[in-house]
């Protein structure tokens, strides 16, 4: 503190940024380290009382922050993504919110002493998940396809849907506990809240998409606008009915999410930068303002909450959004283990525990390190268990086996086609919306964008994903996908076909090794000699090798023409023949590879 206020802040989004760098490294979600962070320089060390240096500025910034995280939120929930999920997310969504927050709802009441209001708020406060923690859980336990899905929608559509329950909810106690004359009174200062918020919020967002759309303001002024919008809003909500801010910006979101032809690229990216580190910055201050005293008077209610949780919240969920589906008992087991808690948990909890205070509501003081406790245990448990857990169940990948093909053109969909029926899902990622009608027509999944898109990098979920095949006609475009997700694979899982300038060896023209893929199939195989030998008649076949028919016996049936494409071992692993490499498949591999005509 000596230092100044200025080096103080400046100090803290560098440890916030190192907190997040930590996190990635280790694949744990950022939230625990930011935690352990503000309360080592808060409670334990003393070094940071955000309270004194801030001053009447602390909540008032917190609450925009929390409203720009909300906001961001929102922006998310697109409705007919919602209509489009699988009928177990849905259920998640509905029954599933429901009865967390029952149970939750119940389980504080009977373990806190909450009176019935405020216990109810704590059970909406914390049905919340949040990608920010799922995804590096996920990325830890490698459950399977179905597990994984189910968990990351979820996660992404239960914030905004948390956060705007938790809003409502508190707004309801604070209409109750403000009105003194009746119950009448308490009902008309509920209506005036939701009423403001809803209003402004809908007019808000319905206005601002209305100047986005027309490009009324330029293109590198919509994030500034959108900031501006969003933060007034929200104040001028507070200043005409308190508290209905945080449905306002929610709604906000909401709105700009679910309209159409909206630029929301520049947006999404500039809020996604901000929240992070507004996310760093809020949980090290919130953390630092805990209470040692308050943090050991939480601890046992925050560890019967975690059981309650885990014991009976989370199995009675899965059950009711399980039912009928195709989810075995194993994979319901692990979807009901992993459940956090997370940054909007925190986030509105810091605000609305501020109120409650404020109005001297009994426990009021217990509401945010409760939440907190609860989040720390619910992210930590996860963490150090899933990945044991996951195997002991056998619903762990061992190894990432979808196949992200770029370009949706002919030869990519005829490979496609027969590493799916050889079990391997496979995801066709192409710009060119003809060739991907083809290709859904066919039955193959797809995805339309550019491969290197601002759309491919937001929505395109790459955790269930090992290879990266560049089919496309265009080489350039192969060699800028495989810089692009070579970070994802690795060097070793990225493949691209070849092209004249490889064949001919000219290093003028030759993209170096580095840069590019390794270079698939035979050291010809570029895409035009490919589409040719399919338009010849050529077709991808499979074969399993035995004792009695070897690889050697392959070949010589073959000798009239064959290009040798695949080979997946007796464990199920893929293996890529590649340019300048040769593989001497065993008894029980399969072959997949171009058959001449003649040689089939």
């Amino acid at each position: 503190v000596s230092f100044g206020v200025a080096f103080l802040i400046a100090g803290l989004v560098f440890l916030g940024l190192l907190s997040q760098w930590l996190a990635w490294r280790v694949k744990l979600p950022a939230i625990l380290f930011l935690l352990v962070l503000g309360i080592l320089l808060g409670p334990i060390l003393g070094w940071l009382r955000p309270d004194k240096i801030f001053g009447l500025l602390l909540f008032p910034t917190i609450s925009l922050g929390v409203a720009i995280i909300l906001f961001e939120g929102a922006l998310s929930l697109r409705l007919s993504e919602l209509r489009g999920l699988g009928t177990v997310i849905q259920r998640l969504l509905s029954l599933g919110v429901f009865s967390t927050w029952a149970i939750i709802s119940v389980a504080t009441h009977w373990l806190t002493h909450f009176a019935w209001p405020m216990a109810i708020l704590f059970g909406a406060v914390t049905v919340v998940s949040g990608p920010t923690v799922i995804t590096p859980i996920l990325r830890s336990a490698r459950p399977n396809a179905k597990i994984a899905k189910v968990l990351h929608w979820e996660s992404i559509l239960i914030d905004p849907i948390g956060a705007l329950l938790s809003v409502i909810v508190f707004e309801a106690l604070v209409a109750n506990s403000a009105a003194t004359a009746s119950l009448g009174a308490a009902g008309l200062s509920f209506l005036r809240i939701v009423s403001v918020g809803v209003t402004l919020g809908v007019a808000g967002g319905f206005t601002l998409g209305w100047i986005l759309r027309r490009r009324v303001v330029p293109d590198y002024l919509h994030p500034l606008l959108v900031l501006a919008s969003v933060l007034m809003i929200f104040a001028l909500a507070d200043a005409l009915a308190k508290d209905s801010g945080l449905l306002a910006v929610t709604l906000i979101g909401m709105v700009l999410a679910n309209m159409r032809d909206i630029p929301l690229d520049n947006i999404l990216d500039f809020k996604e930068s901000l929240s992070i580190l507004l996310i760093s910055l809020l949980f090290i201050v919130l953390a630092a303002r805990l209470n040692l005293t308050e943090i050991r008077a939480v601890l046992g209610p925050g560890l019967g909450l975690l059981v309650a949780i885990q014991v009976l919240s989370q199995p009675i969920k899965v059950a009711f959004a399980s039912w009928g589906s195709e989810l075995n008992w194993r994979e319901r087991v692990l979807v009901a283990w992993i459940a956090p808690r997370g940054i909007v948990a925190a986030a509105t909890a810091a605000v609305l525990g501020q109120t409650l205070q404020a109005v001297h509501y009994p426990h009021a003081a217990l509401f945010v390190p409760l939440t907190f406790a609860v989040i720390i245990a619910s992210v930590l448990l996860p963490s150090l268990t899933a990945r044991p857990l996951a195997r002991l169940l056998h619903v762990d990948e061992k190894e990432p086996q979808s196949i992200l093909i770029i370009s949706a053109n002919p030869v990519a969909q005829a490979i496609a086609k027969a590493l799916e029926q050889a079990g391997f899902a496979c995801l066709l990622l192409d710009n060119d919306f003809a060739q991907i009608r083809t290709a859904r027509a066919a039955g193959i999944n797809t995805f339309y964008a550019h491969p290197v898109s601002v759309q491919a990098d937001r929505y395109l979920d790459l955790l269930d994903f090992g290879y990266m095949l560049g089919l496309a006609e265009d080489h350039a475009l192969n060699i800028i996908a495989s810089m692009r997700y070579k970070p994802e694979f690795g060097l070793d899982h990225v493949f691209i076909l070849t092209d004249e300038s490889a064949i001919a060896g000219r290093d003028r023209q030759q993209v170096a090794a580095p840069y590019r893929g390794r270079y698939l199939f035979g050291g010809d195989a570029t895409y035009v000699r490919l589409s040719q030998l399919l338009d010849n008649g050529w077709q991808i076949h499979t074969t399993l090798l035995s004792e009695s028919f070897s690889w050697e016996a392959y070949q010589e049936k073959h000798r009239s023409g064959f290009l040798p494409l695949f080979v997946i071992t007796g464990e199920h692993i893929l293996r890529v023949m590649l340019a300048g490499e040769s593989i001497v498949p065993a008894s029980g591999d399969r072959i997949l590879a171009l058959i001449a005509p003649s040689a089939a």
